[in-house]
Order: structure tokens, then C-alpha cells, then sequence
């Protein structure tokens, strides 16, 4: 029977089942549903590397991203049967998964114009950095064209792309601790933008797929932050990552400003 067992890859991560014998299909829907009554508290750690490197090879990349399809297929079953604010939630989750996507593609603009006139003295870890992080991104904004129908999704997408290239490209021409720094701050945001949807779910016991979905969904783009906190001090517990200070703090709090307000129009518009 081709069933696939891909084990915890990091203390958060959660197991995927896959089969095509349709007596396993229970045994999936129990697995997601087991995942979202976890402690919150358990799913947001990431182990220290020390440096920012590509973290997997191209097979773990492989089978995480057919976890997420599978995990993906079994909440698009109950996209009809959404609540309207559920369906509002993935209207801003989809609108931001887009940007975010924009943010890595103005990253890698930003990163090649620095390469041409020779600044990249990084090695080229920005751009990897960036690259690797896109195509976790897109695969998020894979999952957001699943759930969230043309009909349900913001105008207000022209802008975002705009405003979200700017926002990768700009911090990036300046060197990567610029563009780390702006990571951190869009993850630690979009990571409580996740946590609140996931607790309504959790508190209304409905829906576990979904919630599932996007605890895994939230796991990555914590660890997206922790990644930028390591590529900036070396770990991802470094004290001034907690507490930063002049411009930096400055800087987050504009990205969590724009961040919140993008939200609120995503919602209307």
C-alpha cells in the first residue's frame, strides 16, 4: 500500500500521511486534527544553526511541499462551507502570501544590482537567503489560490505588488541586514496574524483541516524570522532581536504599521 510517513523534521513540524487506498483517509483527517489540538506553545521553535544555509536538501524540500499539498487537498474539501469571517481571514492570508512573494522578487532585483556593481561582499547569502524563502512563499500562495476563489480576493493586488517590490527591493539595495531585519519584522507580524486565526478556530472547534493547514502555514513563516534573526546575530535568541534599538526598532514598527493597515484594507477593499 503506497503510503508515506514523513516524520517531524523539526520539533513543530507534524506528520503527513498520503495513500491511495481511500482506508487511510481517516487516518489523515485524525492526524490534522490531532496537529491543531496541540499546545500553541509547542509550535514556535526552530533549531539555532548559527548562520544563516539552506536548511534542507532538495528531497526534504520535495516531501514537505507534498505534505502541504495533502494537508492543502483536505481543507479545500470545506472551502464552500466557510463562515463568512473565515473567508475574510483568507481574503487578507492570500493578499499577504502575494506580497510576500513581491517582497523576495524585489529582494533578488536588489541583489543583482548590487552584484553588478560589485557590493556583493556577502558572498551571495542575500540572495539565497531571499531565493530560498520565495519558493516557500509561493508555495503558501499555492495554497491560498485553493482556498480563496478570484471572487473572494482583494483588489487592491496592483498595490500590494507595488508596495511589497518596493519593500524587498529598497532595504535590500542597502546591504542584508537591511533586508533581515525587514524579515523579521513582516514574519513576527504575519506570525500573530496566523495565531489569531488559528485560536478562533481552535476556540469555535471548527473546521481542523483548516486549522491544521495553517499552523503549518504559521511554522514556516516563524521560522522564515528566526532565519533572518540567525543571518543577523548568529542566533535566534540574541537579545537584540528581543529588544531592538534606534533604527531598527523604528524600522520594524513602520513595517508592522503598514502591515496591520494592509489588512484592514484588504478586508474592505
Amino acid at each position: 500500500r503506497d503510503v508515506a510517513i514523513m516524520s517531524s523534521v523539526r520539533p513543530f513540524c507534524c506528520c503527513a500521511l498520503r495513500g491511495r487506498a481511500s482506508q487511510h483517509q481517516g487516518n489523515a483527517v485524525r492526524n490534522v486534527k490531532a496537529l491543531c489540538r496541540m499546545p500553541l506553545t509547542t509550535l514556535s521553535r526552530v533549531e539555532t544553526r548559527g548562520h544563516f544555509e539552506l536548511p534542507q536538501s532538495a528531497r526534504a524540500l520535495s516531501i514537505k511541499a507534498d505534505s502541504l499539498h495533502t494537508m492543502t487537498t483536505s481543507a479545500a474539501r470545506f472551502v464552500s462551507v466557510f463562515p463568512a469571517l473565515i473567508r475574510l481571514d483568507l481574503r487578507t492570508d492570500h493578499a499577504g502570501e502575494f506580497g510576500a512573494v513581491q517582497i523576495y522578487q524585489g529582494a533578488l532585483a536588489a541583489a543583482r544590482i548590487r552584484q553588478a556593481l560589485g557590493l556583493n561582499i556577502e558572498g551571495g547569502r542575500m540572495a539565497e537567503f531571499a531565493q530560498h524563502h520565495m519558493e516557500t512563499e509561493q508555495q503558501h500562495l499555492d495554497v491560498m489560490l485553493q482556498l480563496v476563489p478570484p471572487s473572494d480576493r482583494t483588489r487592491l493586488l496592483p498595490l500590494w505588488r507595488g508596495m511589497a517590490l518596493a519593500l524587498g527591493f529598497f532595504p535590500s539595495l542597502l546591504g542584508p541586514r537591511q533586508l533581515y531585519w525587514t524579515i523579521a519584522a513582516v514574519e513576527t507580524f504575519v506570525e500573530q496574524h496566523y495565531l489569531e486565526q488559528i485560536e478562533k478556530l481552535q476556540r469555535d472547534h471548527i473546521l481542523p483541516e483548516l486549522c491544521a493547514l495553517l499552523v503549518k502555514l504559521k511554522e514556516d513563516e516563524v521560522e522564515h524570522r528566526d532565519e533572518a534573526v540567525i543571518a543577523l546575530f548568529g542566533h535566534k535568541d540574541a537579545h537584540e532581536a528581543r529588544h531592538p534599538s534606534g533604527t531598527a526598532r523604528a524600522w520594524m514598527r513602520i513595517v508592522e504599521a503598514g502591515s496591520v493597515a494592509a489588512v484592514e484594507a484588504s478586508k474592505i477593499v
